[in-house]
């Protein structure tokens, strides 16, 4: 086995769906492994994959941990081996942490976001001194298949959290919030949300080539309606209260993780 992957939640599976889809993983060289045999059989076969057993898992290249945090103390016994490889997507547990339950420092540690479930995921990727440059390659890539990677360090990954991780949530609200005010200017509720939608996408496209700067000041022509609408944010401090969200969420992260702030 290429890979096995440990617990299939909704962002393992999207990996792993992204990674066949990308050509990164082969169905035939991919396996699951869960606790309980009935749930094991099940997900293997929704993905199409091999339903792995305790020795299965320790007969693998490489591990993807996709357990929640505190289902860890009981699957690591089964799967801890001093030459294995492992990437962990698992919340506030440290790569050091892993290395040390599982007797091997061949730790990969990643945060992909909820645009995995779309493709468009954005992941921060981790990995100890001890992970080979082939498990650093192959985190690449399986990553990739689902968006986008930064490498960065594992003491940023709770800034991260702040605006990539709960970025989704932020972007939702302000959609909601221009349909509403659709809603008010006197467009139907489907129609207020198509158009909150459809100008979400093409801003996101647009940033892809140009500055935020830049395409604000694009759109909002002098004495115009954007600019209008800019100073009312500006007023009512959408920028401060955005800001604060970033850094409010980051600091929710340390305490999750049980760090104090710096």
């Amino acid at each position: 086995m290429k890979l096995v992957v440990v617990g299939a939640g909704k962002m393992a599976g999207a990996i792993l769906e992204g990674a066949q889809a990308q050509g990164v993983l082969d169905a035939s060289e991919t396996g699951i492994y869960h606790p309980h045999q009935q749930r094991r059989d099940a997900l293997a076969e929704r993905f199409g994959v091999a339903a792995v057993n305790d020795d299965g898992v320790h007969h693998a290249e490489r591990v993807l941990i996709g357990v929640k945090p505190q289902a860890f103390d009981r699957v690591a016994p089964v799967i801890a081996k001093p030459t294995g490889s492992y990437i962990s997507i698992m919340a506030g547990v440290t790569a050091e942490t892993i290395a040390k339950r599982l007797g091997s420092g061949r730790v990969v540690r990643a945060m992909p976001n909820l645009g995995a479930r779309v493709g468009a995921a954005t992941t921060a990727l981790s990995a100890l001194p001890n992970a080979t440059e082939d498990d650093r390659g192959f985190a690449q890539r399986l990553f990739r298949a689902i968006g986008t990677v930064h490498e960065l360090p594992e003491s940023q990954f709770d800034a991260f959290t702040g605006l990539a991780g709960s970025g989704p949530a932020y972007a939702a609200l302000v959609a909601e919030a221009l349909a509403d005010g659709g809603v008010r200017s006197g467009f139907n509720r489907d129609m207020a949300k198509t158009l909150a939608r459809e100008v979400l996408l093409a801003t996101a496209k647009l940033l892809e080539s140009s500055g935020p700067a830049d395409l604000k000041d694009e759109v909002a022509s002098a004495n115009g309606t954007a600019i209008a609408g800019v100073r009312q944010l500006e007023r009512l401090g959408m920028r401060y209260a955005l800001m604060s969200a970033v850094e409010e969420a980051t600091q929710r992260a340390r305490e999750l993780s049980g760090k104090d702030d710096d």
